[in-house]
């Protein structure tokens, strides 16, 4: 039997038909007794399963973030949701290193919820803790795992067969797994700010700050005052909430709060108190420091989606739909960068790229680096188009611009960025791609799988403004196991290795200052496939630079056509004899002046605005 563990999603009719529920099926908590887990929702839940037959342990991590606040916790029991009743052999409590610590053999389960009491109360590591069951599978894909699709969550989803562990969470959300604690009394406010998200404003405006609170408190919370300094500069307000945060552990809102107005870029020490809770005033403000950078200008910020894709992937129509729908509707604001990575029997595919962590599954996608999501339905299973809205509304920090150039034998292209700094920096890195689209063929090769074409699409979730999915489903125009697709934003080459090594050179010092301007300039090769290459339009082939952060996010990013080289004017960026100052367009006209904006030919070398 393989050890290798396989997963199933039930894509198709995926709402699991459970009974009613109230808030806890089958369960009441005690005074001072609280759920933790990575899903609290008892409705709406997804099937999951290995794929292998035998004993199967489902686990979810318990962070000790969600329990820091108690004081004198313990563990009295666990609740997890079944599809229908199985033969559940223990549940678990795992320490941090899913070493066992604590294990229970429940008398029966039912399909629902279940509670299984320990015979003991548990503590808990400062670490955090697994909780788990192990059943026993007797076919293979019998969906014996529930799981929220929609809440993705690090160490939400494990699972172990013959003692080899796999993490499924980024792909597949959060288990229904809950550990019951008690723990003494909660404060009657326990209100803290838990992130402000670090978003640049512009100087002269005032800015919006993204800001998590959490509350662990006896009595609901429906307002409270602050004050925000940043700098020199400080504003106080007062926030009525919109929804009031109930009394209980781990109650979570979102509000957007406003900046001082700042004078100059820089970046500055903030702090966010909080001064007052429901009108009563806090002998101890809660205080939450953080750092706001403030930059000169706003610039136009484009968001790059990387997508891993393939053509034996038989769930990638979806996402071809989603970045196909980015393309022709957000290509002010995006990037879309289809790597073809899934199967090396993909004509397109080309393993000069970074890596990026999807760990051979698809279809999946970054934006900017920074989060991993579905490249159709998106974080928020509104639209892939959110996340870009999103990202492409915050200030970037730097401002590029790029030109690509074939070199005469059309092998590589010549690429020149120009990075403007807009606010102090650290260290950055740019990098290179090369995509290309209308890449099709009538070859088998090029046949795209589709998994859809056995389902109906009025039993899908199929988005409102993202229609075109339904044509590969049952009885629609692509409603067959292979689809002849125009595939674009196709990865090239890049200037990655095979290895994920970047081969462009750090962008200047290890510090930047706002103002600062830097050209770069990287030779990268066509890596295309040799099918690839025999289907190339060499007139839709685009360079795009991508400027990354220190925390290897992607800043900021630009795209353009790659252009050929001009007869009657020199590819070289350096001429060996001296040219005249004349300037010429790239097609090599004479100018009466350079370009006010683009790119100009002046005294041999290319200019750009």
């Amino acid at each position: 039997m393989q050890k290798v563990i396989s997963l199933f999603i039930a894509v198709f009719a995926a709402v699991i038909g459970l009974q009613a529920q109230t808030k806890y099926e089958n369960f009441t908590l005690g005074e001072n007794q609280y759920l933790l887990g990575n899903s609290l929702d008892d409705k709406n839940y997804y099937t999951a399963s290995s794929g292998n037959k035998g004993d199967v342990t489902m686990a979810t991590r318990i962070a000790p973030e969600k329990y820091k606040a108690l004081k004198n916790c313990r563990a009295v029991g666990i609740r997890f949701a079944l599809p229908t009743a199985v033969e559940v052999k223990q549940v678990t409590l795992y320490t941090n290193s899913k070493s066992v610590k604590h294990k229970v053999t429940p008398t029966k389960v039912v399909g629902g919820w279940n509670y299984v009491p320990f015979d003991t109360p548990q503590t808990l590591s400062t670490t955090g803790v697994y909780v788990g069951y192990t059943y026993v599978q007797t076919t293979s894909y019998s969906c014996q795992g529930i799981c929220h699709w929609d809440q993705k969550v690090p160490d939400g989803y494990w699972t172990c067969f013959e003692g080899q562990w796999m993490d499924w969470s980024g792909f597949y959300g959060a288990l229904c797994i809950q550990l019951v604690v008690e723990a003494d009394p909660l404060p009657d406010y326990g209100l803290e700010v838990e992130s402000v998200d670090n978003l640049p404003v512009v100087m002269n405006e005032e800015g919006n700050l993204a800001v998590r609170f959490v509350s662990n408190s006896r009595k609901d919370i429906s307002s409270f005052d602050y004050t925000m300094t940043v700098g020199e500069e400080a504003v106080a307000g007062h926030e009525d909430l919109a929804k009031t945060l109930p009394a209980g552990l781990n109650q979570h809102t979102g509000l957007t709060l406003k900046t001082p107005v700042m004078p100059a870029s820089g970046n500055y020490n903030a702090t966010l108190a909080l001064t007052a809770i429901n009108g009563e005033t806090l002998e101890t403000p809660v205080e939450k420091a953080f750092t706001l950078d403030v930059v000169t200008r706003r610039v136009q910020r484009r968001t790059v989606v990387e997508e891993n894709t393939g053509t034996a992937c038989g769930n990638c129509p979806r996402a071809w739909v989603g970045m196909e729908y980015l393309k022709e509707h957000c290509a002010d604001n995006c990037i879309g960068i289809a790597i073809h990575q899934y199967n090396s029997s993909d004509p397109m595919y080309c393993a000069r790229y970074a890596s990026l962590g999807f760990g051979g599954a698809a279809p999946l996608c970054k934006v900017d680096r920074k989060v991993m999501t579905d490249p159709y339905y998106g974080t928020a299973q509104l639209g892939i188009d959110h996340d870009v809205a999103y990202y492409s509304s915050i200030a970037p920090l730097v401002d590029v611009k790029v030109e690509g150039m074939f070199t005469a034998d059309l092998k590589k292209v010549t690429c020149n960025a120009e990075v403007e700094w807009l606010c102090d920096t650290g260290k950055y890195t740019i990098a290179y791609v090369l995509l290309a689209d209308g890449l099709q063929s009538s070859e088998p090769a090029w046949l795209q799988k589709n998994d859809y074409q056995i389902a109906n699409a009025s039993t899908q979730n199929i988005l409102p403004h993202m229609q075109e999915y339904t044509q590969f489903f049952k009885g629609e125009e692509n409603g067959q196991p292979m689809v002849s697709l125009v595939f674009n934003d196709v990865m090239i080459g890049s200037s990655y290795s095979s290895e994920g090594t970047n081969g462009a050179k750090a962008l200047g010092t290890s510090k930047h200052t706002a103002g600062e301007v830097l050209q770069h300039s990287y030779s990268c090769a066509i890596s295309a496939s040799t099918a690839a290459k025999k289907v190339l339009d060499y007139d839709n082939i685009y360079v795009v630079a991508l400027v990354i952060d220190n925390k290897g996010y992607i800043a900021n990013a630009a795209k353009a056509k790659v252009i050929p080289i001009p007869e009657g004017i020199d590819g070289a960026l350096a001429p060996a004899a001296p040219v005249d100052d004349a300037a010429y367009d790239l097609a090599g006209r004479r100018l009466n002046a350079p370009a006010n904006h683009g790119i100009s030919i002046v005294g041999g070398r290319k200019v750009m605005r």
